[in-house]
């Protein structure tokens, strides 16, 4: 594995994970609340147990602590999706274990987000989350398709679920 070239592709794919979300929570709460509400409130929650969102002040030290805490998390999951990317340019068919993997991140995190922010999730929409995560993973994934070129060849040579040695039909089946 070229792990020079892993942690490049994983810090751009983190930087752009976590600078959609960043940007899209402090659109939703320039619209909503007031700026940096969210990355207060949850480093506040985080860091000082803050469990009622009515007493979220804002803070330099909760954005910032929780920026980086967002950050890092980005950064590891950017390096996994980039060592997907990297295997699966070899073996196409691990795009289908990064796709389970990618749900049962999606599903995990909702479980944690449930668990620990609980009492914050009246104001931290499901919706706003979803939104937020959804932009994060076209975006890491739009710049990890771009940065494997092979990828994108071999899948158009052999579709998901095709074998390697017998030509697809149109349709994708597999002549008996």
């Amino acid at each position: 594995m070229d792990v020079k070239r892993i942690l490049r592709e994983g810090l751009m794919a983190g930087l752009i994970g976590a600078g959609a979300i960043a940007l899209w929570y402090l659109v939703v709460d320039i619209i909503a609340r007031e700026p940096f509400f969210t990355p207060s409130m949850l480093g506040s929650a985080l860091f000082w147990g803050l469990k009622d969102p009515a007493q979220v002040v804002i803070s330099a030290q909760a954005v910032a602590g929780y920026t980086l805490v967002h950050l890092m998390t980005f950064l590891i999951v950017g390096a996994v999706a980039a060592a997907f990317a990297h295997q699966a340019e070899r073996i196409p068919a691990v795009l289908f274990l990064a796709a389970v993997g990618f749900a049962a991140f999606e599903f995990g995190f909702y479980i944690v987000l449930v668990v620990w922010a609980q009492p914050l999730l009246g104001a931290l929409a499901w919706w706003s989350v979803a939104v937020g995560n959804a932009m994060a993973a076209v975006g890491m994934s739009y710049y990890l398709w771009r940065a494997h070129p092979r990828l994108r060849e071999q899948l158009a040579a052999h579709p998901l679920g095709a074998a390697v040695d017998e030509p697809a039909d149109s349709i994708g089946r597999i002549p008996q």
